[in-house]
């Protein structure tokens, strides 16, 4: 009779949990991944994708594949009864939304990811775009068309067109820098080709709290790429209190309301609900995450390591060795877990930091790891990371092929 196989459950489909899920090996375990997404958001392509660099079909992978073998079911994960190793699960469809069943485990990997903070700040979830996932990339996308539109609208006035033109960003990260290098890249290039009227009148700003943007980044690199973007005519306001947003204002403790046409919210983490829920010991202070042990096994209430339980990427954290939220992260604790299980290795986990790379437009952008650079070669590595985040050989061929085309061509984003 054949040996029943361990049974592994995946919470999460973000980086964590697509490697994971095709990383474990599937003759060993039977493996199960659980998540109301049923595609992997490739995030550094995000702001591309929303600038229309490329279709933005390409920024995410489905985990419905041939070469995926893990187990996927479309859910929310509400609870787990750790003594009974049952994992509680809600349909995540609207009309299933009070429907219950249960998945049983062996072994448990927590990657749940978080969710958007925006600090009960009056106005945010109703008016900001939050860059996540494709659809909020789609949405960044349509409503940059729409703007455009409006802006070309007869009788329009040259204040109104200003405002409507105007990008707000909240968030001085790389997500919000890249955003805004792309954005401006878009409007010095294709937008003033195909909108020769609007030359000169879109505007970006990029709004944080911090006292200088790019907070991973050496101060060095950060005023460099601060020196950048303001070539490119962006607007950089740190040191700044974000008070309230309206339908087309945002209002801040400093400047007073300022008018914009549409507003992306890149910045802030927060947990998601099942994290805040479960009985194991957390963080007490920022994003609450799981606390680990160094083989990136949760914590009990009591203070014991439940070795069947992993908890990493946004929702885990090593006690006394705190790692950021990043893509990298995620994917050197996935690869971790990977070699735990199939290979029973049992050696602590151990970071290795690598390069930061971010776009500051113009074909200009900073890197710092074992050398720092800028300039068009940091652009280069910019532009070559960004294809070599792309998991599937398919998205590789047609993301070049979408480069070449905007080079012979033009985006395609305002001809949607």
């Amino acid at each position: 009779m054949a040996t029943q196989k361990e049974k592994v459950v995946i919470i999460g489909s973000g980086w964590g949990g697509y490697r994971l899920g095709y990383g474990i090996d599937h003759n060993k375990y039977d493996v199960t991944l659980i998540s109301p997404e049923n595609t992997s958001a490739v995030t550094p392509l995000l702001a591309s994708a929303a600038c229309g660099l490329f279709d933005p079909r390409l920024a995410h992978e489905p985990l419905r594949r041939r070469d995926f073998h893990a187990k996927y079911i479309k859910a929310l994960v509400v609870d787990i009864d750790f003594d009974t190793k049952t994992i509680i699960c809600q349909p995540a469809f609207d009309e299933l939304k009070d429907e219950r069943f249960n998945v049983d485990y062996d072994r448990v990997i927590l990657v749940p990811g978080c969710r958007s903070n925006t600090f009960g700040i009056p106005g945010v979830t109703e008016h900001a775009i939050f860059v996540k996932n494709v659809a909020n990339a789609n949405a960044v996308r349509s409503r940059l068309n729409d703007l455009l539109e409006m802006a070309s609208l007869p009788g329009t006035s040259e204040d109104r067109q200003r405002q409507l033109l105007h990008v707000a960003i909240v968030g001085g990260g790389p997500t919000g820098i890249e955003m805004a290098a792309e954005l401006t890249d878009l409007f010095d290039g294709d937008a003033n080709v195909l909108f020769p009227h609007l030359k000169g009148k879109a505007s970006v700003s990029v709004y944080d709290v911090a006292p200088q943007i790019l907070a991973p980044f050496d101060q060095k690199l950060a005023e460099y790429a601060s020196s950048a973007l303001k070539t490119g005519r962006v607007n950089i306001k740190t040191n700044t209190h974000i008070l309230k947003i309206t339908q087309n204002t945002i209002e801040t403790q400093e400047d007073g309301a300022t008018g914009y046409g549409m507003l992306i919210w890149a910045t802030g983490n927060k947990s998601v609900p099942l994290v805040d829920k479960l009985n194991l010991r957390k963080t007490e202070k920022g994003l609450v995450r799981i606390l680990t042990d160094d083989r990136l096994n949760a914590f009990a209430l009591d203070g014991n390591a439940l070795r069947s339980v992993f908890a990493m990427g946004d929702a885990g954290d090593i006690e006394g060795g705190t790692l950021p939220t990043t893509a990298e992260v995620a994917i050197q604790k996935a690869d971790y877990i990977i070699k735990v299980l199939n290979k029973n290795d049992t050696s602590p986990f151990e970071y290795k930091q690598r390069s930061l790379v971010t776009y500051t437009g113009r074909r200009d952008g900073v890197v710092q790891g074992k050398r720092e650079y800028t300039g068009y070669g940091a652009w280069l590595s910019w532009r070559s990371g960004n294809f070599f985040w792309t998991r599937s050989w398919r998205r590789k061929i047609l993301m070049c092929y979408a480069w070449f085309m905007d080079w012979l061509d033009g985006r395609e984003i305002i001809r949607n």
